[in-house]
């Protein structure tokens, strides 16, 4: 796994924190409301969303590229199921097996031909007309990275250790739309030190 120890080691830097998590789901709560499924959290890191979606009452299953990440998981939240595995490769589910699928700043770290494989294999293992819900960086994003660094394509760029992409709205459309009917709009969170810029995404698989 490329990078495993960039993430373990970047994961045991915030391992002393419990995981918190924003308000971005609440926005989301009649797409919530429908999901029958487990919620499947692809790049969970320390849980935060995972945590919310526990609170809400949700069988959660939690995925990370991280084993030191999932370890926290595992110690910080109760009754939530760990997987470890690379979202760069095909994933390890049937087809139509969720119907909601959350992705919060875990799908803009890849090339452009392996992020379009990810995001035919989330719609490989969506239910018809289920979910997902996503944040990505944004090309607005300067105080994380945007158009710094050595660039590797367009608006994606070797900085601070690792690759990163950045969206556009048009850049998330065409990423998102091969799933299905998008939703698209840019906003700020606040988890971090500075502010930061991201595009948040409901996309919902078309039959």
């Amino acid at each position: 796994m490329a990078f495993e120890n960039y993430w373990n080691e970047t994961h045991k830097k915030y391992s002393i924190n419990k995981p918190t998590y924003d308000d971005w789901l609440d926005k989301y709560s009649l797409t919530l409301n429908k999901c029958k499924s487990p919620v499947l959290d692809l790049g969970c890191g320390l849980g935060n969303d995972t945590l919310y979606l526990v609170k809400k009452g949700f069988s959660v299953i939690a995925c990370d590229y991280s084993n030191v990440a999932l370890e926290q998981v595992n110690q910080n939240i109760k009754d939530v199921k760990t997987m470890q595995l690379d979202i760069s490769l095909p994933l390890p589910f049937e087809d139509n097996s969720f119907d909601l699928i959350i992705a919060d700043l875990s799908l803009h770290y890849f090339d452009e031909k392996t992020t379009i494989n990810i995001m035919k294999e989330i719609k490989r293992i969506l239910k018809p007309n289920g979910n997902l819900l996503a944040r990505v960086n944004s090309t607005s994003d300067l105080n994380y990275g945007a158009g710094k660094g050595e660039k590797l394509e367009d608006n994606y760029y070797f900085v601070e250790g690792y690759n990163k992409r950045f969206f556009s709205i048009n850049d998330a459309e065409k990423f998102f739309s091969i799933i299905g009917k998008t939703r698209i709009v840019e906003a700020e969170m606040l988890r971090y030190a500075k502010p930061k810029k991201v595009i948040e995404v409901n996309v919902e698989k078309e039959i």
